[in-house]
């Protein structure tokens, strides 16, 4: 928004967008019918040379010939929640485009997938205009597997009062039936070589990957999956929400900031968590006529231990506590005290539970650096991210060391491809249920809102018809782009009842379309799943080792994991310092850790004038110091010590000055090099190098120091005690280029002059 207010601002606009254009003369906008307005106004305004063209609207400004280049599908089109509306991406296409070139080729989907498509699609997909598309048929390149059909149907039509617990249910176990089939009958996948061919293998468990639409049908298939015993992982954010230890996790959260919520403080204490039983709830209410609010006193006569009460005290006082931690923070208390990630242990597949603990206190982290505050924003936030229906861009969690099915959503699907897809989830209705507050945006400027029932902005109702209309049309877009998501198998779930309703489930539609196919065959299901165990022989059971040897192979393996795996030259030389009782240098605490740090600030934890003179020193002219002003404004505003900006200067021109540095500018020479070689007590030695230069004998080692000194005396010892880095560097140097190190010096800066000083280490080969 704020760039938009720039390039269309009256005064600057054009003199920014002419500065764009001129760095960015050709603009290549991949994958089009993800874009929202403003970006596509940004992309319009930058290609065109228009001067005028700040006041009109996007798609009545003219690009410059050859300057603005879209690639989209929109068949794809499935973001209109954020905006990316499938009738901008044909307006832009037929108001600024004009011409296209169509490209037909399919490299990813068999062709016997892709022919199920085409026919099925064909049928769904019918030009509207503003709302969907024309059908545009594709032709595969790749063939059909050696084994295994390519697009199977599961599941049948149920009777008109079948419930959708039972529907789902039957779903989820015919999903899981197909998934074991596949690896029982060793369903053929493809797998590229390194020459570009391709051969056939049998399938893994990663290889196959469950799409969901909405996540409705989550804790049905989760059960399911379970119950055959079949690895499985949730890979986008809104499932990972949906699974049963994060809803957990949250359920005690909100149990901790509402004490009045007693279905949310009951619920809590069902948890793994607390683990009170039915047997302990009805106890504490029925017998000690106990209360659910964790703030109240305790009931008369209520013993202290019991289950409940101890929940209901500790729940208390981290409510207490909570208005002085971070949300992140109190999700971090009831891991560790309420032990969930040891509780894990006890699960099937543990390091999925982590994992998903993991990936939600990273999320609170950023909503945080976000601008997140409060435990209840947050809360309000999560419901946000895993209700039904909801709309939010998905992360997709890697895992790629991890066999194991892949469950994601279909919008988190979008852009990767599986050997083996399942479409679940598919008994719902495919339309809307709103709740909250809604908000359209109709084709003019404005925008419609509704509240809640009853209020609403004058045009929200007028706009009721066509937002259903896209939303039925985007929800079979949705469908597409799942079904192509496959590359060797498809299998479809098409679990239905009789029903008169006129809107149809996902089932329905694809059945009615594709049911007819030649293409599609209706799998035979095993009876009794194949568990995992059964592919592979048990592993032995260990015996349990008698608490002493475990409490010393415990505290063993605790400090090898404790040691550092890299260890920094500096640090070597602070240790050297420290070894002979010398004072805290801030030119030594130059650590590993610094290497995400930004340019002018990596490789230093010294004072602010020190950095400051480092920063400078990378980037300004070594030879004829052009850009020294400026480089040293920068330095000083970036390490906040404005006002100083003249000691830095004399610093860096004291060094500039020196003949180390002349001759390093006259000679082939790298700044802030970076070397990290392995190391027989260290792990990895690393460290950064200010500045490397090579003589006909060999590289030179300079590194810059802003220590105070004295007398010649003082000189001396800290030149001692750097020698300690200097070698390490050298060493690192010779490892890892196998070239001798001629030399290492240190440039001492001055506020006048820059005194230089040779250093003999072991891997030197300068005369002394």
């Amino acid at each position: 928004v704020l760039a938009r207010r720039v390039l269309r601002d009256a005064a600057e606009g054009p003199h920014v967008r002419a500065a764009l254009a001129e760095r960015y003369q050709r603009l290549l906008l991949d994958e089009f019918q993800d874009i929202d307005p403003i970006q596509i106004e940004l992309a319009v305004l930058i290609a065109s040379d228009d001067p005028t063209a700040s006041g009109a609207h996007w798609w009545e400004i003219t690009p410059e010939p050859g300057r603005l280049f879209f690639v989209g599908d929109p068949k794809q089109s499935i973001y209109r929640f954020r905006r990316a509306d499938i009738g901008m991406f044909l307006k832009a296409r037929d108001e600024l485009v004009g011409e296209s070139e169509v490209l037909t080729r399919n490299f990813r989907t068999g062709r016997p997938i892709m022919e199920w498509v085409n026919h099925t699609f064909g049928e769904l997909i019918h030009e509207v205009p503003d709302s969907q598309p024309a059908y545009l048929s594709l032709e595969a390149e790749r063939p059909a597997p050696e084994v295994g059909t390519p697009v199977v149907f599961v599941g049948i039509e149920h009777g008109p009062k079948t419930n959708a617990t039972l529907l789902r249910e039957a779903e989820a176990r015919d999903v899981v039936a197909a998934i074991c089939t596949a690896m029982t009958e060793q369903w053929s996948v493809g797998e590229k070589q390194d020459d570009g061919s391709e051969t056939w293998r049998p399938p893994r468990w990663r290889d196959i990957a469950i799409l969901l639409p909405a996540r409705t049908s989550l804790p049905f298939l989760e059960a399911a999956l379970e119950a055959a015993e079949v690895p499985y992982r949730a890979e986008t954010s809104s499932i990972v929400y949906g699974t049963r230890a994060v809803r957990d996790l949250v359920m005690i959260a909100r149990a901790v900031e509402d004490p009045t919520d007693a279905l949310a403080v009951v619920a809590a204490l069902r948890t793994p968590g607390f683990a009170c039983g039915d047997d302990d709830l009805a106890t504490w209410r029925l017998r000690h006529k106990g209360r659910w609010d964790h703030q109240g006193h305790l009931p008369d006569g209520a013993p202290v231990d019991h289950p409940v009460a101890a929940g209901l005290d500790w729940l208390g006082k981290l409510h207490q506590e909570r208005l002085w931690l971070s949300p992140s923070q109190v999700l971090e208390r009831i891991i560790r005290d309420r032990r969930l990630m040891e509780l894990a242990v006890e699960e099937r597949r543990p390091r999925d539970l982590w994992r998903r603990m993991r990936f939600v206190l990273d999320q609170c982290r950023a909503w945080e650096e976000a601008g997140g505050v409060t435990l209840r924003q947050y809360l309000r936030w999560v419901e946000g991210q895993s209700a039904e229906n909801s709309r939010v861009s998905e992360t997709v969690l890697p895992e790629t060391d991890d066999d194991a099915v892949r469950i994601l959503t279909v919008h988190g699907a979008k852009g990767l491809e599986f050997p083996i897809v399942v479409l679940s989830g598919l008994t719902t209705e495919m339309k809307s249920f709103a709740r909250g507050v809604e908000v359209r945006f109709p084709p003019s400027d404005a925008w419609a809102i509704k509240l809640k029932k009853g209020i609403s902005t004058f045009d929200f109702d007028l706009t009721q018809p066509l937002d259903e209309q896209m939303d039925h049309h985007e929800r079979i877009r949705l469908l597409y782009v799942a079904a192509t998501r496959a590359r060797d198998h498809l299998v479809v779930s098409t679990h239905r009842k009789q029903r008169k309703i006129v809107t149809a489930t996902a089932a329905e539609a694809l059945f009615a379309a594709g049911g007819d196919s030649v293409h599609v065959t209706m799998l035979e299901l095993l009876v009794t799943p194949i568990a995992p165990a059964a592919t592979a022989a048990a592993e032995p059971t260990r015996p349990l080792p008698a608490p002493e040897d475990w409490q010393r192979e415990h505290d063993a393996t605790l400090l090898a994991t404790s040691k550092s795996l890299a260890t920094s030259a500096t640090r070597l030389a602070a240790d050297e310092a420290a070894r002979r009782a010398a004072a805290d240098d801030p030119g030594l605490a130059k650590g590993a850790k610094d290497i995400d740090l930004p340019p002018w600030q990596r490789g230093r934890y010294g004072s602010a004038i020190g950095r400051a003179v480092h920063g400078v020193m990378q980037v300004v002219d070594l030879a004829t110091g052009d850009g020294l002003d400026e480089a040293v404004k920068a330095q000083a505003a970036a390490e906040g010590v404005l006002g100083k900006e003249d000691i830095i200067e004399a610093l860096c021109r004291s060094a500039l000055a020196s003949d180390i540095v002349q001759r390093a500018a006259t000679r082939p020479h790298w700044r802030e090099v970076y070397v990290g070689v392995p190391h027989d007590e260290f792990g990895v030695l690393e460290g950064y190098i200010d500045l490397l230069y090579k003589e006909d004998a060999g590289y030179v080692i300079v590194d810059y120091k802003t220590d105070a000194w004295s007398t010649p005396g003082e000189l001396d010892t800290k030149v001692e005690r750097y020698a300690v880095q200097l070698d390490a560097y050298a060493a690192a140097i010779v490892i890892s280029t196998t070239e001798p190190v001629h030399d290492c010096r240190l440039l001492f800066c001055g506020p006048t002059v820059a005194v230089g000083r040779s250093v003999r280490t072991d891997a030197t080969n300068a005369p002394d």
